[in-house]
């Protein structure tokens, strides 16, 4: 009876232990960029990561639209040991499909500061003005894995959108599901609105960037049909200056100038 109590002892100890490190075990966070960007040029899109601590292996597949994107190379590699022959599988890119894979001999685990890159993706953009193209972490062909110093990690997937501008951004855009009209008053000092319309209810995604093609605003939510204004406040601007803004739904993605002063 001692025996078996003791090794009931032991047991409990070690499932608690477990138990008490998969409550504490942050979400690894694997993220790819939002962006607009010129037709017909290269660009350089980073994949980075949050709470990426202690981590001996890391895997997970990067997917594309291929009309849209082109893809190039890979380089700015943030793991140690890292080669383009020795963790990439290129030979689906032409489909849009990117295989990635490292892990660590040592097993001794690697930290990287919250929003450092993992590794870069050079494209050229392919696609006509006003196309979109999601960049995503995905499951094929490969699953997605994060393994730290204690075993297998949960984690956290933000996938980004890179939307191709149009020669002339300040164009009106329509589509067959929504119209986006220009923000109003533009330029403005404290307060603008953007106004669409929509045909049908959908999940909208609505995001402005700045000349380098960087996120200052994103939302995403379902809207019903009919006239929707989204008011936009001077503060959410570091700096005054043109900015861009674009409406995206599954029939389309629509992208016009403001003005901030």
């Amino acid at each position: 009876m001692v025996l078996i109590m003791k090794k009931y002892h032991v047991y409990s100890t070690v499932f608690a232990l477990f138990f008490s490190f998969a409550l504490v075990a942050q979400e690894v966070t694997l993220k790819t960029p939002d962006m607009v960007v010129e037709p017909g040029t290269n660009i350089h899109l980073d994949i980075q990561v949050e709470n990426f601590n202690l981590i001996t292996g890391v895997q997970f597949s990067l997917n594309w639209n291929p009309d849209v994107l082109e893809y190039i190379g890979v380089d700015n590699f943030g793991l140690p040991n890292m080669s383009t022959e020795g963790n990439f599988g290129t030979t689906e890119v032409e489909a849009g499909k990117l295989r990635f894979a490292w892990y660590q001999l040592e097993l001794t685990g690697i930290t990287l500061a919250d929003m450092e890159a993992v590794f870069s993706v050079w494209f050229k953009v392919i696609g006509a003005p006003n196309a979109a193209a999601d960049l995503l972490i995905t499951n094929s062909p490969i699953v997605v894995e994060v393994v730290g110093t204690q075993g297998m990690l949960p984690f956290n997937i933000q996938n980004g959108n890179i939307t191709v501008a149009g020669p002339n951004a300040s164009t009106e855009t329509f589509t067959t599901d929504f119209v986006l009209f220009q923000n109003s008053p533009n330029p403005f000092t404290s307060i603008t609105y953007i106004n669409f319309d929509l045909n049908k209810s959908t999940l909208a995604h609505l995001s402005i960037y700045d000349n380098a093609g960087r996120v200052v605003y994103k939302n995403s939510e379902f809207y019903s049909s009919g006239s929707h204004a989204i008011p936009i406040r001077r503060d959410l601007f570091q700096s005054a200056g043109t900015y861009l803004y674009s409406l995206r739904t599954d029939q389309g993605t629509a992208t016009r100038q403001m003005i901030v002063q």
